[in-house]
This record gives structure tokens, sequence and C-alpha cells, in this order.
């Protein structure tokens, strides 16, 4: 992944999850403080890694591990440092320690190199984040015992030799946290603060004029750009698409201008191929016949039918787009209904185009866009973004969740109709169910009369149709817009038409959703269904289409599950029959 690729994703995950924490105000340290080294470690129980970034800077941490440093001060004029650890590569890091340690000398009047002392506050963190579990303090260095060993390796002491004021040397404090596995394409978040006044985490403190420095150290684990990952998270019919090395390859039909390269139409029979205009892309989606893409500088494209607008170009061909066009910039999210596109830019607004005869734009009228259109969401600033089958929604920094469009059956978090009797919301409403989940989530998506979220900590929850949130229910006369909890322990969810399926943190597969249709009864299940991959080659990434799925694994092979039609799953077929688990490899460029 290019430099450019990690900090548009860094960039949208410190928006996505510290906008309340780190403010945009210049660093303005306290006078009676001198920083002596700052460092983070990384140790897997045989390797130790440092990012040492102050003053005499080092990184050690491996190549494909990316690492961006930022200083802040917030609110209260204290120092926050933020490190984004992202793993991008194809393996795991196992059993995994990060360790925070500084050693801050204080320059009071009358301070002396040996009239400091250390003792524990109290260890705890902001709701979602991991809280140390390990601490100490102690002279660094061949006084007490050398403290940075301990610290590199995780292994401290939980205790301070510093912890009254007759204590004559200069300590240095550490705080550690079990962060367990890393997986392919995972990030950790590390925040460590300084604080002229605290009740958590460390303190440490002159015995003499009594000044003093509280640190504290927690972090959060996830796939931050979960809704990006390699496999197209949209609602394509017979088209299979994804992203390798920044590239996107279209298989399967290809008659609607689908494969990009300036022709309508391409046989379903032919190779899977390159869209050769695009490179560095991040992002890629799609809804029934059009596909949306991202890069890494924020530009978004669309291609593929456009008889509603819904790829955001002027057709080319009757109602095609042969060619992506370039619809918007500076975007960090994209998503999709069936026909129609929402996208969010780095100023927090959305954007929306295509079909709006069941209130898909947001702009309380009736007719289709061509063109991005603005979606009023009374001066909040967005921070996340869903499409839905029929609808949209948006997750702002002050906490809340809108969504417009087909309220069918409550999926868009209102009481709504019936099953199958549309409720049109035609501009953005608050969500009231759904505000106490918004500042957790990290992915929100609908289907066809329900909704989805994904929390921080793994949880998902849903709201709508119960038959498709994994209920135990096949019946579509039950729903609801109060939240449920779905399942635990998810690191990645797909959400799309009438069905979910996600990857756990272990690398596990679970779908539920609708078992009517021509391929739904082995895609989904009236509960959360552990499926069976193929083995011995980790699940990395999931995704898929209206009625099929696809995964792929950590050697970068792509299997798909579901209906098949037109070489979308068997490359070999026309119209085979629907695949089942454990799903048929599917070839794409050199690897399947």
């Amino acid at each position: 992944m290019l430099k450019t690729d990690i900090n548009l994703l860094t960039k949208f995950c410190r928006k996505l999850l510290f906008s309340s924490l780190i403010l945009s105000s210049p660093l303005a340290l306290a006078e009676d403080f001198t920083i002596e080294r700052l460092s983070l470690f990384v140790s897997d129980g045989a390797n130790v890694y440092e990012n040492r970034p102050l003053n005499t800077a080092i990184n050690t941490l491996p190549s494909n591990i990316s690492v961006d440093f930022q200083t802040k001060t917030d609110a209260n004029g204290d120092t926050v440092w933020q490190w984004n650890l992202k793993n991008k590569s194809k393996v795991n890091y196992n059993n995994l320690r990060i360790t925070g340690l500084i050693d801050v000398d204080l320059d009071a009047p009358s301070n002396t190199f040996f009239n400091e002392y250390g003792s524990l506050l109290s260890l705890s963190a902001p709701s979602g984040y991991i809280a140390p579990d390990k601490w100490e303090i102690s002279e660094p260095g061949y006084l007490k015992g050398d403290l940075i060993t301990r610290a590199s390796h995780g292994s401290l002491k939980n205790t301070s030799v510093y912890n009254d004021a007759s204590t004559t040397d200069d300590p240095a404090m550490a705080l550690s946290i079990d962060i367990g596995n890393l997986r392919a394409g995972q990030e950790i978040i590390a925040v460590a603060t300084l604080a002229g006044n605290s009740t958590i985490g460390l303190t440490q403190q002159d015995s003499i004029t009594s000044p003093k420095t509280f640190f504290n150290f927690y972090a959060k684990k996830g796939y931050f750009d979960r809704a990006y990952p390699d496999m197209v998270q949209g609602g394509l019919l017979t088209t299979g698409s994804a992203i390798k090395e920044g590239n996107v390859w279209v298989w399967g039909f290809r008659g609607s201008s689908q494969q990009g390269n300036g022709t309508k139409v391409v046989s379903s029979n032919k190779d899977p191929a390159k869209v050769n205009s695009l490179a560095n892309i991040i992002g890629l989606t799609g809804g029934a016949y059009h596909l949306i893409a991202l890069d890494n500088e924020g530009n978004v494209y669309g291609w593929g039918q456009s008889g509603y607008g819904e790829t955001g170009c002027k057709p080319t061909q009757s109602i095609y787009v042969s060619t992506p066009c370039k619809v918007l910039k500076n975007a960090v999210q994209i998503g999709a209904g069936e026909y129609f596109s929402v996208a969010l830019d780095a100023d927090g607004k959305v954007w929306t185009w295509g079909h709006n005869l069941y209130g898909q734009l947001g702009n309380n009228g009736k007719k289709n866009s061509q063109i991005p259109i603005a979606v009023d969401l009374k001066g909040e600033k967005a921070r996340l973004i869903g499409g839905a089958y029929e609808g949209a929604f948006a997750v702002t920094e002050e906490g809340h969740v809108w969504a417009w469009g087909d309220n069918e059956a409550s999926g868009l978090g209102f009481q709504g109709s019936n099953y199958g009797v549309q409720k049109l919301i035609r501009t953005p409403t608050r969500v009231p169910n759904l505000d106490q989940y918004a500042d957790r989530m990290t992915y929100i998506a609908g289907g066809n009369g329900w909704g989805e979220a994904l929390l921080d900590d793994g949880t998902v929850i849903g709201w709508g149709l119960h038959a498709a949130l994994g209920q135990g229910t096949t019946k579509t006369n039950i729903s609801s817009p109060e939240p449920v909890v779905v399942m635990k322990n998810v690191a990645q969810l797909y959400a799309r038409y009438v069905g979910s399926i996600a990857l756990t943190e272990d690398g596990k597969i679970y779908t539920w959703g609708q078992t009517g249709g021509s391929a739904f009864p082995m895609i989904y299940g009236a509960f959360p269904t552990l499926r069976t991959p193929h083995a011995n080659d980790p699940v990395v990434s999931v995704g898929g289409g209206k009625e099929h799925v696809f995964y792929q694994t950590e050697s970068g092979a792509i299997y798909g599950v579901g209906y098949n039609d037109l070489h979308k799953i068997d490359q070999t077929k026309c119209c085979a029959s629907s695949i089942d688990w454990p799903g048929k490899g599917v070839t794409v460029g050199n690897t399947r």
C-alpha cells in the first residue's frame, strides 16, 4: 500500500475515532516539563520493536507495519500522543503486547535530579478502549534495574519503588496493554496522554515544589478500514469485482459497461480484466449494474449502467458509462444502494446521486440526479456513511445517526410500515433509537427493510425486519425499530439486500438473513450460522453482491458462494447451479 493510502486511511480513522479527544489546537507543552524519552514498544513474546518519535527518533517496527504518529493538545491543554499501527501485510502477528514508556524530568524551581517520585493512581481507559494491565515506576537505567528492558518485553512489575517523597532518584513510568492478535489489514491505535491534573494513570511528583505530571496509556484495535476490504461491498447482481494491489478487477456479466475499458459489452465468459484507467484504488462498491471506486487521493469514479444517474457520469452510450469518470474529489468513504450512490468527503459533507423515487438522495424530491447533491444534516458533520437497499445512513461527529429513503419494516430505525409496503422519508431524519450507539459505530449499512451497525467492540446490532437479522425467525411480519444484538466478536461485516456475512476476530465466517430465494438458503440462516471456508488459508476479507458472497484468504485466493450466473462464480459455466460452501475458487489476475 502506498504511503498516500496510509495517510488517507489514518486520516479517516482519526476523524472517525478521536474527533472528541484530539483537537486541532497547536501543541503547548507545559514549561516545567522536559521529556527525556517517549517510547512505544511492541512485543510478541519473541521479538521486540520500538517506535521512539521524540528526541532521537527511532523506528524498528517491521517494514509491513506502518506507523503514523501525531502530537496534539486536548481541550484542557494537555498533551496527547497517538500512534496508528497498521498491519498492511498478508500475515498475522500473534500474542502482541504494547507498552508506553515516558521519562519526564520536572524543571520547576528548586527541583533537582534527586527529589522526584511517582505513584499509581488507577488503571482505566475511555469507553471502547483497552486499559493497561501492567505498570511500573522505576529508574530507567542502572540504579534500580533496567526499566526499559522490562518495558520493551511488557514484563512490568506492577509496582513503584518511588512511592514517597523521601525517594531520591529520577523515575520513569511505563504502562502495558495486552493486544492479542493483529490480523492482516488490522490496526492498533495507541494513545498516550501527559496531563497536569488527572485521577487515572501514573503520576510523577517533585518533593520540594510539588509540580505533577500524569501519564496514561490506552489503545483500540480493529479493522478501521473495514468499509473497504478487497472484496466489493455492494448489490451487484451477476458481476464480480475486487481490488488487488490498488487495481480494480471485474468479471462475470459485463454487458452494461461494467468492465470500464471503453466498451459497452464484454462477454461474461472472458477472463476477469483490470479497469485500465484506474490505479491506487482503496474503496470499491456498487449497485445493481454500476460501480463506484475511491482512490488514495480522495477521487471518486463511477461507471456502468446509469439510467438514473447512479454512476454520477454523463452516459456515453445510451444510458451507459463505459469508462470511469471522476465524480467527486476530497472523499474518504463511498457507498451504494440499488440504483444510487453516496459519498462522504473529508469535510464531513455527505453527497448522493442517482435514483430518487424513494427519497434515496435525501433532498425532499423525487427527481433523479446525474451529479452529486449535498445532503443537509442540519449543520452536523458526518464521519461514517452507509447505503441500504433504497435508503442511506450517516453517523455524525455530534453523536447522531441520520437516515433517509424507504423505511419499510422500520429498516431505517423509525417505526415503519409492514414488510413489502413502502414508507418514504425524503429528508435526513435523526434516528433516536441509535443515538446511544452512534459514537461506537465503525460500519453501518442495510438491506431491504433492515439495517445493521458494527460497534467498536465487535458487537453487531440490527433493526427492522427480524428475518434478516438472525433472530431465529423466517417470518416477514416481525419487525421493530428497536436495535437488537445479532452477534459479537466481529471484525468485518458485510450487510446487503436480505442478509449479512461476518468475519470474526479469530477468522471465522458467520452468515444470517432471509432464506427464501435462488441462493439464499445456502448463503444465510435464521440464526448466525458458522460456515466452513477452504482449510489452511485464513480468511482476511468478506464481501459480496445481491445473491452471492465472496471471501478472500491470506494467500490472495478468492472464493464465491451463492447464486451462480454468467460465469460470476463458476468461470467455466454460464448458468451453473448455485454454489454451496466452502465455495468455488475465482481466478483474478494471477491468483485464485
